[in-house]
């Protein structure tokens, strides 16, 4: 019976999830642009390329980056990026404005988050220059979005209210509801109700006196949303019920079949089976017809929390078993997407590493053509002196002295193109081995979380009835530490593949590095207990620094989890920071297993390969120290290791002190 306890609050918590996410991509954010696309084919784009000039050819440049921006990521960055340059020659400022908006909108569906808020505030400096409060408010808004996916709320708010004071200056009612909705969302997302369903409920003024019904049934399953969350039912009901007349009216079939699911939920939790699970069945048809893969998944989780709470144990494992197995491939797909964009980005650096390399070898040929055409005016020269004399001692000296000056400039600037050769062939090497070590994790690490989710769901799927209630534990606690395992290999991918494409940044900010510890230690308590090892604070009260307060949780997580992996049953930690003149230093001492010599110098190397089991035989491989080397990096610090085989180990990371608050 716990078991089913836990799975139920695993699927419930990724459900809730994956709906805010859903509802957050039907914010139309991104599709919004200042300019007026043109309604047509890449072909036809091109052949009206062909034919403009100036600010014309900006404008097709980036319709044709809209165009093909869902088939290719790569070639409607490049589009945009053209524009921009092109309206940068003709000091365009609508135009330059519009391509950075463009190309920000790319790298934020790429993932490449860093990056995106400069090319926004980039925009956003264009508008507020020209006074363009509809290009202001549409940039304001998709900075305040990008913010609320970073969940850096206090900035989505600051950036979304003044995105709605310049819409609203601007006065187009369809931008003013867009951002009503995100303002919506945001306040619902940190718990603040009352003000969520302020913004919602000006939202549907609006749409209500304007007589447009289209959004109305988005608009009444958010509402609905806010009064689920804050379990008052009868409120949810009623919404999500004009949610579904509404989508009834526009035969919007996606909506009804989202209408009958959340109203399916509303019952479910007022415990009126019947009316749940007629609504669900409503919903789960109208998915397969539509072939709603997230949708379906979704009615799964609900049908297994039905037949749970009804008592139809086997049902309920039947269709628990349905929804992991599509949530698997729903989130497998998305690694692959995420994978295979970080392949096209990686061929493209190689490829223009190869062009760059071509270029060098052209200008040594011409550089070596050059100085044949230098030997042959030597010769000329020899021939006239055969011809006078007298022309013999007055240019003689003149020409050879020019003669070797220029091949003096010619031999200093091979032997620059050859040191330059040299630099890309060592880049290169170390691009590869990068490429090696990234295609080694994911073959190899990503293997055995996977192995172990299989293996070990299919024997509780196959034997649930004969297994003993203590095995069945056992079981999902392995599922468990698997999924846990596996999720922070992946973090750790993304992470350390930002840092390897340069879309890394830094943001600093002030606050307390020691309530920053302690919070990450909260949490991985948990491990620690359940090998009874004790984490000592040797901190001092409070510590205020500026740096970057994601970027040292991610160290502290990383090495604080490894002392963990490596200590034995009842060791302990301990953690200390010291001030100094110079700098800020973090210890992390464990009186683990230690670490062998050898094994020391190749802890930080991405070349390097030092995975091993922990004393629990936990799995690790090895990317978590490398990434906190780069992140490390990233802040100014630099990063340690002390160990003795048997007695434990010492790491420390140092934060300059100009860092210092």
């Amino acid at each position: 019976m716990r078991g089913f306890l836990v799975l139920e609050k695993i699927g419930l918590f990724a459900r809730q999830v994956f709906t805010i996410a859903w509802l957050m991509l039907l914010v139309p954010s991104l599709q919004s642009q200042p300019h007026h696309a043109f309604e047509g084919d890449p072909d036809s784009l091109e052949e009206l390329l062909r034919h403009a000039s100036g600010r014309e050819q900006v404008d097709l440049l980036l319709d044709m980056s809209h165009a093909i921006w869902y088939d290719s990521f790569d070639e409607s960055l490049n589009y945009a990026t053209r524009s921009y340059n092109l309206a940068r020659e003709l000091d365009y400022r609508e135009g330059m404005a519009d391509a950075l908006n463009r190309i920000g909108n790319i790298d934020y569906l790429l993932g490449n988050y860093e990056s995106v808020v400069d090319t926004y505030l980039q925009a956003v400096e264009i508008a507020v220059a020209l006074g363009d409060y509809r290009r202001l408010g549409i940039y304001l808004n998709e900075t305040g979005v990008l913010y609320l996916e970073l969940t850096r709320y206090d900035s989505a708010e600051v950036y979304l209210l003044k995105a709605l004071i310049a819409k609203e200056e601007h006065g187009d009612t369809e931008m003013i509801v867009e951002t009503l909705n995100n303002l919506g969302i945001l306040y619902r997302d940190i718990g603040q109700y009352s003000l969520s369903m302020e913004y919602l409920n000006r939202q549907l003024d609006i749409l209500e006196q304007s007589g447009s019904i289209g959004r109305l049934p988005l608009i009444h399953m958010q509402i609905g949303e806010v009064f689920h969350f804050q379990e008052q039912y009868n409120g949810s009901l009623k919404h999500f019920l004009k949610s579904l007349k509404y989508a009834e009216e526009t035969a919007d079939t996606q909506s009804i079949a989202m209408s009958y699911h959340h109203i399916a939920r509303s019952w479910l939790a007022k415990g009126s089976y019947d009316n749940a699970l007629a609504n669900i069945n409503k919903s789960l048809d109208l998915a397969k017809a539509l072939s709603l893969q997230p949708m379906l998944k979704d009615n799964y989780s609900l049908l297994f929390q039905y037949y749970k709470e009804t008592g139809g144990y086997e049902a309920a494992l039947d269709y628990l078993t349905i929804y992991s197995r599509m949530k698997d491939s729903i989130r497998k797909q998305n690694l692959i997407t995420r994978y295979n964009q970080l392949e096209r980005v990686f061929d493209i650096k190689q490829q223009n590493r190869r062009i760059e390399l071509q270029q060098k070898e052209n200008e040594i040929q011409q550089l070596q053509m050059g100085r044949h055409d230098d030997l042959r005016v030597l010769l000329l020269a020899m021939l006239l002196i055969l011809v006078t004399l007298k022309i013999i001692i007055i240019y003689r000296f003149t020409i050879i002295h020019q003669t070797n000056r220029i091949l003096k400039k010619k031999n200093y600037e091979l032997e620059k193109i050859t040191d330059k050769l040299r630099l890309s062939t060592l880049s290169l090497e170390q691009l590869n081995a990068t490429k090696n070590r990234f295609f080694s994790i994911i073959a190899h690490d990503l293997k055995n979380p996977f192995n172990a989710l299989l293996g070990f769901s299919e024997i509780i799927t196959t034997s649930f009835n004969q297994l003993r209630e203590h095995e069945i534990r056992e079981y999902v606690s392995i599922v468990h530490q698997s999924s846990q395992n596996l999720y922070k290999l992946l973090e750790n991918l993304l992470k350390w593949s930002a840092a390897q494409t340069g879309t890394m940044r830094f943001f600093p900010e002030k606050f307390d590095l020691v309530s920053l510890i302690n919070s990450e230690i909260i949490f991985l308590r948990i491990n620690a207990a359940k090998k009874q090892i004790n984490i000592v604070n040797k901190m001092p009260d409070e510590l205020i620094i500026n740096s970057d307060k994601l970027l040292l949780s991610s160290v502290v997580r990383n090495l604080t989890d490894n002392a963990i992996k490596f200590t034995r049953q009842g060791g302990s930690i301990g953690i200390s920071i010291r001030n100094e003149a110079e700098e800020i230093t973090v210890e992390i001492d464990d009186s683990g297993i230690g670490i062998p010599e050898e094994m020391q110098k190749k802890l930080f190397k991405i070349d390097g390969d030092i995975s091993r089991k922990g004393t629990n035989k936990e799995e690790g491989g090895g990317l978590g120290l490398i990434l906190c080397k780069e992140l490390v990096e990233k802040a100014g610090g630099n990063i340690g290791v002390e160990s003795t085989v048997g007695k434990g180990s010492r790491f420390w990371f140092t934060l300059p002190h100009k860092a210092d608050g």
